[in-house]
């Protein structure tokens, strides 16, 4: 008995009109399919001239601290250095934490930027000047986490999702996990915001053990525990998307659809979107290079959607905050949130790059702040935009560099400051989207793409 949303259809194998009428305006998060289809259907955007194809950001709620990853400072004294040792790396004259050496392994793969600054100190509106590389408009008061709004900017992968739609039968914007401002799951900064719903992500969330089903909101909750479950999960979900295909073309009510409810149809039917989503077909020996965290999941699961055609994926962390340490800094850091990021980033470049795929994969590592340079009284940071480092790969970037540098305390940045608008520009520039492309909002009102420029001393 074929099962959709996790309800059985009728006896024998057939769709109920109830079902069918379900997918033909099933939603991203509200978003019917039809109207997403038709909207790139009438609208191809600009030729492109960037190296990447695709974009995987790999973002960490919390912010970083960039001293202990980064941009350490072994000089400085011990109240502003930390426990942890630099490691020289592939790169010369580059080194990093001793807690990565993966990455230092392949440190000529990526350029670190260690000298990104805001005023945005929170991580709500923080976030949002990340993920939009626009401030949000509310960010003059202090502490304030503002929920989402039909009115806020759009988030990177939505203005991709509009000017640089998939080219193949999957979506264009896929976002792994979402971030929960104060325990909320509102979207602030995660959506398409004044856009319009039709370039809202397709999420794939955070959810509960077991739960296999294609939910209410059009979501595929195929992110479960990492253990056998999970692929099992996987697995039966794939056999549910499996059996679409071939039952639509037994309804009646299917074949009356109109056409772009139809694609809609075939799109969760598809099997580039069926594959995609197939992580557990991975040889055993590629999973086990990724790990078995849930971001090295994600990161498996990633790679395998740009692969598939997808062209942005954001890799949300998948606890809340998980790298606000304002306690136990450096024991976290060390048990809990370095050894996964190290293998599964490393492992991620590392498929992409044996796959021939990192040249036209634009890879991102960031978050909306990094921590205080003076360790608290906890063992831990507290939160510093002020200056903090990312990480790009692939896609136009030149690896094996440091561009800009921070002070001695990395507090502030010494020599080229850049800004989240600045990385907004670059991820838009190298998927060959000019940042000053000019759009309008649902309400016609004139929308420039980005206020930032992209940083030319990271580019090839």
């Amino acid at each position: 008995m074929l099962s959709i949303f996790g309800r059985a259809t009728r006896p024998g194998g057939t769709v109920t009109r109830r079902e069918v009428l379900r997918v033909g305006g099933l939603g991203f998060t509200g978003l019917a399919l039809p109207r997403w289809l038709q909207a790139r259907d009438t609208s191809s955007g600009p030729a492109r001239t960037g190296k990447a194809r695709a974009c995987i950001l790999v973002y960490n709620y919390g912010g970083p601290s960039h001293l202990d990853t980064f941009d350490l400072k072994p000089d400085a004294p011990r109240e502003l250095r930390g426990e942890f040792k630099p490691i020289a790396t592939s790169a010369p004259g580059v080194a990093i934490c001793e807690h990565l050496p993966r990455l230092a392994r392949m440190a000529d793969r990526y350029a670190v930027i260690r000298s990104v600054t805001h005023r945005d100190n929170d991580h709500a509106i923080g976030a949002y000047l990340a993920l939009t590389g626009y401030s949000h408009p509310r960010n003059a008061i202090l502490g304030i986490e503002p929920p989402a709004a039909p009115q806020d900017l759009p988030a990177l992968g939505s203005v991709v999702s509009k000017l640089r739609p998939a080219e193949r039968p999957v979506f264009s914007y896929v976002t792994l996990g979402d971030l929960r401002h104060l325990g909320n799951n509102d979207g602030l900064g995660q959506t398409a915001g004044c856009l319009g719903r039709t370039y809202d992500p397709f999420i794939v969330p955070f959810v509960r053990p077991h739960c296999t089903e294609l939910d209410t909101r059009g979501v595929l909750s195929v992110m479960e525990e990492v253990d056998g479950r999970q692929l099992d999960g996987r697995r039966r979900l794939l056999d549910q998307m499996a059996g679409a295909g071939p039952t639509r073309e037994a309804t009646t009510e299917t074949r009356n659809l109109d056409g772009f409810t139809r694609r809609a149809f075939d799109l969760l039917a598809s099997p580039a979107t069926r594959d995609a989503f197939g992580v557990a077909g991975e040889p055993v020996k590629v999973r086990d290079a990724y790990g078995p965290t849930p971001l090295a999941r994600n990161c498996l699961l990633a790679r395998r959607l740009v692969e598939a055609g997808v062209p942005l994926v954001t890799v949300y962390s998948v606890g809340n905050r998980d790298w606000d340490t304002h306690g136990n800094n450096f024991k976290d850091l060390k048990q809990t949130l370095l050894p996964p990021t190290d293998r599964g980033l490393s492992a991620l470049l590392d498929d992409l790059d044996g796959r021939g795929l990192l040249d036209e994969t634009l890879v991102v590592w960031m978050s909306e702040m990094g921590r205080t340079p003076r360790i608290n009284n906890g063992a831990g940071r507290d939160h510093w935009s002020f200056c903090y480092s990312i990480v790009m790969a692939g896609g136009g970037i030149r690896g094996g560099q440091v561009y800009g540098s921070s002070d001695r305390a990395a507090a502030y940045p010494s020599t080229n400051p850049v800004s989240p608008g600045d990385v907004a520009a670059t991820i838009y520039h190298c998927l060959g989207i000019d940042p000053r492309t000019e759009l309008t909002d649902q309400q016609g009102r004139p929308l420039v793409v980005g206020v930032g420029n992209p940083i030319r001393g990271v580019l090839r």
